[in-house]
């Protein structure tokens, strides 16, 4: 059914992964909070970072459903540019993430000591699992299929990297119930300028594993501070978000633009061109 729905209806179809995905993301959430309070009996001895893992390591397995009951599963195979060769093209974002860390590390760092080391550890693995879950679903089921749905012209890869950052930037709405309203709303803006340049980069290397590399590192270093000295929480971080945040559509649409120029879509073609057969 998901197969035939896929090919039909393309757009409902990624809707329905991406809400499918959200809702199995909120039951883990209490699941894992129902499991952690009948065997330890005190949630505050839980590291928060541990819920998200438990929470997003179901949303792998959501989104990985998704891709083996149409036939995609293949592509978290896939190896088009390589790894290595694939974190050329995105050193764009790679470079702003290792600016951001080093600027965190130098100017932002409170006064204390950080966290117990296993802290620090649930924060990289928690991090680390949101990465690898949204790539799987919003690059893997959702920019895929839009890519197969428009086809590899210029036009059909702009609308498929535009469409499934938009997807993106929707999701986030999810977190409205704990951040400030104009937080989440800058970053649902900032969300899907991100996953606009993700697409583009994902379907310039055609391998998964280097747009997550790049999410789960962004990731990480959006909450560095929070991760290692405990000082704030996602949902504060959110709440902080101004409009500012307008910003990333050029920091990232601009870019985006650069991977897509006309010489350089033969590359989407060599390692999509199949898919659309």
């Amino acid at each position: 059914m998901l197969k035939r729905l896929r090919s039909a209806h393309p757009m409902l179809y990624c809707l329905v992964a991406e809400v499918l995905f959200l809702g199995m993301l909120f039951v883990a959430s209490l699941l894992s909070l129902l499991l952690i309070l009948f065997v330890v009996r005190d949630i505050d001895a839980v590291d928060d970072y541990m819920l998200t893992f438990m929470q997003e390591a179901v949303g792998v397995l959501v989104a990985w459903r998704f891709l083996a009951r149409t036939g995609k599963s293949g592509l978290l195979r896939r190896r088009g540019s390589g790894f290595f060769n694939g974190l050329l093209v995105g050193l764009y974002p790679i470079a702003l993430i290792s600016y951001n860390a080093y600027n965190t590390l130098l100017f932002g760092r409170p006064e204390g000591d950080m966290l117990p080391a296993w802290h620090v550890v649930w924060f990289l693995i928690g991090m680390t699992s949101v990465g690898v879950a949204e790539e799987f679903l919003f690059r893997g089921v959702i920019a895929q299929t839009l890519l197969e749905h428009f086809g590899t012209s210029r036009a059909g890869v702009w609308k498929a990297c535009l469409l499934s950052g938009l997807y993106f930037g929707a999701a986030h709405l999810t977190n409205l119930t704990g951040s400030a309203p104009l937080g989440v709303l800058m970053q649902c803006v900032f969300a899907a300028s991100l996953g606009t340049l993700l697409a583009a980069v994902y379907f310039r290397t055609g391998n998964i594993w280097v747009t997550v590399f790049i999410h789960a590192a962004m990731d990480i270093t959006s909450m560095l501070i929070g991760g290692l000295y405990g000082t704030q929480t996602v949902a504060d971080s959110i709440s902080t978000y101004d409009i500012t945040m307008l910003t990333s559509i050029a920091v990232y649409l601009i870019p985006t633009a650069f991977l897509l120029r006309k010489k350089k879509l033969s590359e989407v073609e060599l390692y999509f061109g199949r898919d659309m057969k």
